[in-house]
């Protein structure tokens, strides 16, 4: 039998295949057509050579990528390491700025976007630091290489930090929305108020 290399966690599987994996899972094929194409993505071998595996061995395959559709994640990381730094991760949603907000909406605003976006949403959310004596010093890097860095981190580290910011973000919206609305009534109220003025004004200058 053709042996395959298969991640038994979403910590071994790289972002740039969870929108692969994630489009079968949403498809509409039979089981059978979808652990056939979840194999071929996980192990970097073609539909048609999994195809050939004798039964007994793709049953076995099969039970090793459950854990795909069930789509169960660990808890968000607060720290972690990869590409040979430490990351932190800010989960203070009101640190960012309106420019990220804007630029996260964007981001964010389907689910298609946030699958396919995952590092571009965390890398606003985190950063590279070193531990020096008794301290922790931050390291100055730009979003782009950020996001660069998260490119190749592994799902399970990504994606629940991922999935913590959008709920966020979707209650945040409704929250500016809502602010924006009162800002402009105010706004209209004033200059109301400012025509009224000038109108008695007139009115009265010319008596």
């Amino acid at each position: 039998m053709m042996k395959l290399s298969i991640p038994n966690s979403w910590q071994n599987i790289s972002i740039e295949k969870f929108p692969l994996i994630f489009d079968v899972i949403r498809d509409d094929l039979d089981d059978n057509e979808k652990n056939i194409r979840i194999l071929s993505i996980l192990s970097d071998v073609n539909v048609n050579e999994i195809k050939k595996i004798n039964i007994e061995g793709i049953k076995k395959l099969i039970d090793k990528i459950q854990f795909v559709f069930k789509m169960e994640f660990p808890k968000e990381k607060h720290k972690f390491k990869h590409n040979g730094f430490n990351w932190v991760v800010n989960y203070d949603i009101t640190k960012i700025t309106a420019g990220d907000f804007i630029s996260l909406s964007k981001l964010t605003e389907n689910e298609d976007a946030i699958i396919n976006n995952l590092p571009q949403i965390v890398a606003v959310f985190i950063q590279p630091f070193r531990y020096k004596w008794f301290r922790v010093d931050a390291i100055e890097m730009d979003y782009t290489a950020k996001v660069n860095h998260l490119k190749s981190v592994d799902v399970g580290t990504i994606y629940p930090i991922a999935v913590f910011f959008c709920s966020i973000i979707g209650s945040l919206s409704i929250d500016i929305e809502d602010y924006l609305e009162k800002q402009t009534q105010e706004v209209k109220k004033i200059l109301m108020n400012e025509l009224n003025s000038k109108s008695t004004m007139n009115t009265g200058g010319g008596t």
